[in-house]
């Protein structure tokens, strides 16, 4: 899976990544404004494994994927800041912007709530693409049954070597054609110092620029070339594949597939602003 949010574009000067400048255009690393969009080199997700899952459409006749998302509780959803950002007019959620719970099929089945409001990280910084965690608040309940449930939550600091897995409805390639069924893809995490020299030498080699990675605010996984998430992916979950237990929210990689780490949010640095403000 892809993840299709706009990429932090840096340049390389004394040996590490300077930042970029405001003008330098994301949309390569996270983008989500392109409906077709799914995981690479993902598998098929079995009706009903991921009752966590949410879908983030907007279009009331013509509906298109924004990013993924998971349930925290019945009235908050947990997503990544920049899919928020996305669908921002001014300071207001777009009127059609609507979550899917329920479903592996992101455009039809399930169930659609309506947003009341939206709360992003103060220390959200696209330029950077750091804290980019947000939430997202139900006008009601979401009802909970077989196919829908509230994901696990853990806050413990996950280091290397951890079995991980994710779902979303990323592209299967940077210029992909849309899935229309939910994937998933299994992975490890990557030591914090081996995912900063990772991507730094991922970045070099493909000649693409990348944000440094912070390993206090970002957890990564690795996985071969040809695998990996791309557009459409960014706010889904990363969870431990022994417990099912969310850690991370998907945030950005290099576009996509090319073997470089994937970069999530690390939920263990944010428990105090999520347990202040969770519904």
């Amino acid at each position: 899976m892809y993840i299709k949010t706009g990429l932090l574009v840096i340049t390389l000067l004394v040996g590490c990544f300077a930042l970029p400048t405001p003008e330098h255009d994301m949309s390569m690393y996270f983008d989500h404004t392109d409906p077709d969009a799914r995981i690479v080199g993902g598998t098929q997700a079995a009706a009903g494994s991921n009752p966590h899952m949410v879908a983030m459409t907007t279009g009331l006749l013509v509906k298109g994927l924004r990013c993924g998302a998971s349930l925290m509780t019945q009235r908050t959803v947990l997503t990544a800041a920049h899919c928020i950002t996305a669908v921002l007019s001014g300071n207001t959620l777009s009127s059609s912007l609507r979550v899917i719970v329920g479903t592996n099929r992101w455009n039809s089945g399930g169930t659609s709530y309506t947003l009341s409001r939206f709360l992003n990280h103060p220390q959200w910084n696209p330029s950077t693409i750091k804290n980019d965690i947000g939430l997202l608040f139900t006008s009601s309940n979401v009802v909970l049954n077989n196919n829908v449930r509230t994901v696990s939550i853990t806050f413990a600091q996950v280091g290397g070597n951890v079995a991980t897995r994710m779902a979303g409805w990323g592209r299967t390639s940077q210029s992909g054609s849309v899935s229309q069924t939910l994937l998933e893809l299994r992975s490890v995490t990557l030591a914090p110092n081996d995912c900063v020299t990772r991507m730094r030498q991922a970045s070099i080699q493909h000649g693409i620029p990348a944000p440094a990675v912070n390993p206090n605010l970002e957890v990564c996984t690795i996985q071969p070339a040809g695998q990996g998430v791309c557009n459409g992916d960014s706010g889904s979950a990363l969870r431990r594949n022994d417990n099912g237990q969310q850690f991370g929210v998907t945030s950005w990689t290099l576009p996509c597939g090319r073997g470089a780490p994937d970069v999530f949010v690390r939920l263990s640095a944010y428990q105090t602003w999520l347990r202040n403000n969770v519904v």
